[in-house]
């Protein structure tokens, strides 16, 4: 079958961003397929999913959103605002102040905000949040999810640091502008944070961090690959450096009969299943996103190739 083809006929999710990000083609915001699926599931009376805030994982009301912004859902989409609001009202307040000796976790608080700068949410939590992850900005240029836990972690994390720089892509393009400036300085020392350490290698050792940041997944959770990462740069049209080089012979591999695969699945509960079989259509649109920004005539011929499934 033609990779083309194989993706336009998946799930109308998956055929929306196939056309979007991968022909160009306009496509109105529609509530069908998996969104449609993942809506029903909302419970208007509590004004969340799963029953739950931030757990039970993966079906609570914050990982649910989640899913529905990588899925594109139409940002006004209500339910989806008030999904929002439940996380905002039960998730930070006292500006993070969850506990009398603990702040919000900053990747939860990216998260968040990047949920919330999707939605074009207009709340002064929103802003609160800004100061609170620009405040805690580590000297390496990145951000760290314990960073006030009682081991004081003095290096950033490729998890977090990479939360924080899509939560501020999103924040940026959708228009806001409280603390823009600092946000703008604050961004390329993130970026750096992340190509010094070539996306997944330890600059200790030079060997790979983790196995799981070699690894396609979908949907992502909180989790960090190196092909997400690729993905930030794409999206925010970051010239190839030479730096991101391991990562992208990686994807060559990855890609190499046309498609990729599933990748590791989280436990944990779910909705629904997702792509029952090995293959995925998630994944390879985001292979295919990546290379088409950064190498045009790989993506066309890998787009329009044969594929054996």
């Amino acid at each position: 079958m033609n990779l083309k083809n194989w993706l336009l006929t998946g799930d109308p999710v998956i055929s929306k961003l196939a056309k979007r990000h991968l022909l160009d083609e306009f496509c109105p915001d529609e509530e069908n397929g998996y969104i449609a699926r993942y809506l029903e599931l909302f419970d208007e009376k509590t004004r969340k999913w799963g029953g739950g805030v931030y757990s039970p994982k993966w079906i609570s009301t914050h990982y649910t959103m989640m899913e529905l912004k990588y899925l594109e859902i139409d940002p006004g989409n209500h339910k989806y605002h008030q999904g929002m609001h439940t996380l905002l009202e039960r998730m930070w307040f006292n500006q993070g102040k969850v506990t009398k000796n603990r702040h919000q976790d900053m990747c939860v608080v990216a998260m968040m905000l990047a949920m919330a700068a999707y939605g074009k949410i207009q709340d002064d939590k929103v802003f609160e949040m800004i100061d609170y992850i620009l405040a805690h900005q580590f000297l390496d240029g990145g951000w760290n999810c314990e960073w006030e836990s009682s081991r004081k972690p003095t290096h950033s994390s490729l998890h977090t640091t990479l939360s924080v720089l899509e939560a501020f892509y999103y924040y940026l393009k959708n228009g806001y502008t409280f603390k823009k400036k600092e946000i703008t300085k604050a961004i390329p020392l993130g970026e750096e944070f992340l190509l010094k350490k070539r996306l997944f290698l330890s600059e200790r050792n030079g060997g790979v961090i983790s196995d799981q940041m070699i690894q396609f997944h979908h949907p992502e959770r909180w989790k960090y690959d190196c092909f997400r990462a690729l993905e930030y740069f794409q999206a925010v049209k970051y010239p190839y450096d030479d730096r991101m080089k391991p990562a992208f012979e990686l994807l060559f591999k990855k890609l190499k009969k046309g498609h990729v695969s599933r990748g590791t699945k989280y436990n944990g509960l779910i909705h629904f299943e997702i792509e029952s079989d090995d293959l995925s259509r998630f994944n390879t649109i985001k292979a295919l996103k990546i290379f088409k920004f950064y190498y045009p005539e790989r993506f066309l011929a890998y787009l329009n190739s044969e594929i054996a499934l």
